[in-house]
């Protein structure tokens, strides 16, 4: 459904949860199919969730240019041990905070930031709050609010002679018409931007790959690289929830790899993706 008016945020939350919607219609169709066959022809209806999600980016074979982790890393949250031991097992090149705490990004300043050379914080004793880790320099970083106090903090790197425009995000959860719209138009801002430079977007989203936030023609410049799989909330070990923390990508890039990382004393799951740059 298109989602418009007052009620399109209501809309948009029943279009979270296919996975699980999937498992309950093959649930039904298996009981069913116990006092008549019939049933198991709606098994191929199990795909659409699939074919309904928006737009992965092309897969390569290639190394990755660029290693990209995002984590959500709570606001009460105020040790970042089990983060730096998973990206010390798992090496990224770019590291996005979400919901960064003062506490956090101190604590973070005692361990010299994970050995990351090149760091743009901006803690708040709120949800906001956002950071980046980085091993490439941060050029023109600057923090941009929107009207409901969400930030998107943006900078340019260098990734081997390109110019690659990087967004960290944090749009607030779509609970209301106001906040669906904002979120939105954010994600529809960056992908028009997106048509006219090479750009990576990262971040908490808080949309899954079937929200109208990352479905529409207008947001084809900017393609998953991250998959569907849960990683809010953690505590289910991630059986059970929604993905909604994402790595997109304009069209000079290709996935190479996209993983869930494990537990880091979040209500979220890290992700992590590689990207290879394929040029235009």
């Amino acid at each position: 459904m298109p989602g418009q008016g007052s009620i399109g945020w209501a809309l948009d939350l029943f279009s979270h949860w296919q996975p699980l919607y999937g498992a309950a219609w093959l649930i039904a169709c298996l009981l069913g199919a116990v006092r008549d066959r019939r049933w198991l022809l709606g098994l191929p209806l199990l795909a659409l969730p699939w074919l309904t999600a928006s737009p992965v980016a092309p897969h390569s074979q290639e190394s990755p240019d660029l290693v990209v982790a995002v984590a959500n890393v709570n606001i009460r949250q105020q040790d970042p041990a089990a983060l730096l031991d998973w990206l010390r097992r798992k090496p990224a090149n770019l590291v996005v905070l979400t919901e960064l705490s003062p506490n956090y990004a101190a604590a973070l300043a005692e361990r010299q930031y994970g050995g990351f050379a090149h760091y743009a914080l901006h803690p708040l004793a709120s949800p906001p709050g956002l950071g980046v880790l980085s091993d490439h320099p941060l050029h023109n970083v600057r923090v941009l609010p929107d009207r409901l106090g969400a930030l998107r903090m943006e900078a340019d790197i260098d990734i081997d002679g390109h110019i690659v425009h990087f967004i960290a995000a944090h749009p607030k959860p779509p609970m209301a018409t106001r906040k669906y719209q904002a979120r939105d138009g954010l994600l529809r801002e960056l992908a028009l931007a997106a048509t006219a430079r090479p750009t990576i977007v990262a971040g908490d989203l808080n949309a899954t790959p079937w929200s109208s936030a990352l479905l529409g023609s207008d947001l084809r410049s900017l393609r998953r690289v991250s998959g569907w799989a849960p990683t809010y909330p953690s505590e289910t070990g991630g059986w059970f929830g929604i993905g909604i923390d994402h790595v997109l990508v304009s069209s000079e890039f290709a996935g190479t790899d996209a993983e869930r990382g494990p537990d880091i004393g979040s209500d979220h799951l890290p992700v992590r993706v590689g990207v290879h740059w394929q040029g235009e």
